[in-house]
């Protein structure tokens, strides 16, 4: 190769080699281990803040609703919640004393039919009113009936029986009134118990001055709706009980006549039949 180009070219070699150290030298600070000072500040630095992270909706609910005690719900919905009380009590009452009173026992009590009849067939009227005393019940009346009018015919016994059974069996009806009663009022009195709430609520917003404030409004919403929750709690077990009563008084009412039919078959048509065979004969 010329000498001269030789040259050249380790010039231009040179040339680059001095045009890239400064590039070379900050590439391996960078690279280099921080010791020293450098190495302690980077232990004293401060961390970055680990993120909290925020409840969900399901949870902020279950501690807003946890949060408010029923006996505090009770206060919140003021006088109307003491009328409330005073009617779920007498549904309750009433409840109870058709769940005590209203059974076959009362009504039709079972095997009486055959020990009246047992003793229809030997005569024993006297121990067939005993029978009724022993054992009280709206059948053990209509049989006692029976006995002291055993000279009329079977359509006047008919009617005698029909009209002792009807009274007693309204009269179980009327016992279960009340508890409809309480399931007509308690929606209607929770509702005028909410609109008198709502009433102060808006007074208070306007006295406060603060009617843009959604909290304020929410919370006393909140309480005024307090009572139609109540009404409604009272009112829907109180209507299924007053139809669960009313179709268990059905129920016995058509056992009742069915035991009042054989009775009047057995102890009058037969004995009808008897006799006018007698006389064919």
């Amino acid at each position: 190769m010329h000498p001269r180009r030789t040259a050249h070219l380790l010039s231009r070699v040179a040339l680059m080699v001095l045009l890239s150290a400064p590039f070379l030298v900050v590439s391996a600070q960078d690279a280099k281990p921080a010791t020293g000072k450098d190495a302690k500040a980077v232990e004293q630095a401060p961390a970055a803040p680990e993120a909290v992270p925020e409840p969900s909706v399901p949870e902020m609910e279950e501690e807003v609703i946890g949060s408010v005690s029923p006996a505090e719900r009770m206060k919140q919905g003021g006088k109307t919640m003491l009328f409330l009380l005073a009617l779920s009590v007498i549904a309750l009452t009433f409840s109870l004393e058709r769940a005590v009173r209203l059974r076959r026992g009362v009504v039709a009590p079972e095997g009486l039919v055959d020990e009246a009849r047992d003793l229809w067939d030997e005569r024993n009227y006297d121990g067939i009113l005993a029978l009724c005393e022993r054992r009280p019940s709206t059948l053990a009346t209509i049989i006692d009936a029976f006995v002291r009018h055993r000279h009329c015919t079977s359509q006047e016994l008919s009617m005698l029986a029909g009209d002792l059974a009807g009274r007693d069996m309204r009269r179980h009806l009327q016992r279960a009134y009340p508890i409809a009663v309480v399931a007509t009022l308690s929606p209607l009195l929770g509702l005028l118990g909410t609109v008198v709430g709502m009433i102060e609520s808006f007074e208070i917003v306007a006295i406060a001055g603060s009617l843009g404030d959604a909290s304020l409004m929410a919370g006393s919403i909140s309480k005024a709706l307090v009572t139609t929750a109540g009404g409604l709690v009272i009112a829907i077990p109180a209507l299924g009980l007053y139809h669960l009563f009313k179709s268990r008084t059905q129920g016995l009412t058509m056992q009742l006549e069915g035991e009042v039919h054989e009775l009047l078959t057995a102890w009058f048509m037969e004995a009808r039949r008897g006799r006018e065979a007698d006389h064919a004969g």
